[in-house]
């Protein structure tokens, strides 16, 4: 066999991908490093060097899927020249961002539900400052009347969490009741 050599940042990535696509078709507890190493057709040596466990390799994923996140939010809301409120209402996309993809079909089976709540917790995480900023800009040009912007922020985008856990309503209405607190909470 002909060894190919490839960008070790490359490499890298197909471990990560190859991973999450294995951990959403048997589940994490039942993927191996095995498993990995074979789907990317490369010696087990080789992943170990660059990942030490399928922990790890998790958390890469999470990493990849936190930025993932951060970008999509700040393709919709992060433009400071649109009103608050036209920014909150372009949320509505936001609702599917792991839902087709290999993250969702991982985060979504029922045996990996303590991942998806360590994926939101890592995004949520992550958004906190950056929507603390936009809170404070929005404050600033009188479209919202919060005293702490980084407890505003911490306080939506974790509360926001109770509403997307609850499997008895559509992510539409979801999106609906998070916009709708959100707004009530801001004094919009």
């Amino acid at each position: 066999m002909q060894r190919i050599t490839k960008d070790p940042d490359i490499r890298r990535q197909e471990i990560i991908d190859a991973a999450i696509h294995l951990f959403s078709e048997k589940g994490y507890e039942q993927t191996s490093m095995l498993d990995i190493t074979k789907k990317v057709n490369v010696s087990q040596g080789l992943c170990y060097r660059y990942f030490k466990s399928k922990e790890e390799i998790y958390q890469a994923a999470l990493e990849n899927y936190v930025k993932h996140g951060v970008d999509v939010f700040l393709s919709l809301i992060g433009d400071d020249t649109q009103p608050f409120v036209s920014r909150l209402d372009k949320l509505q996309k936001m609702s599917g961002i792991t839902q087709d993809d290999t993250y969702g079909k991982f985060v979504n089976r029922i045996e990996n539900s303590r991942f998806h709540m360590q994926m939101q917790v890592a995004l949520c995480e992550k958004l906190i400052p950056i929507v603390a900023d936009i809170f404070q800009q929005a404050e600033q040009r009188g479209e919202i009347n919060i005293e702490n912007p980084l407890a505003a922020a911490s306080f939506c985008m974790f509360g926001q969490l109770g509403i997307w856990l609850n499997t008895d309503i559509s992510d539409n209405e979801k999106l609906n009741q998070t916009k709708l607190l959100i707004k009530k909470s801001l004094g919009i």
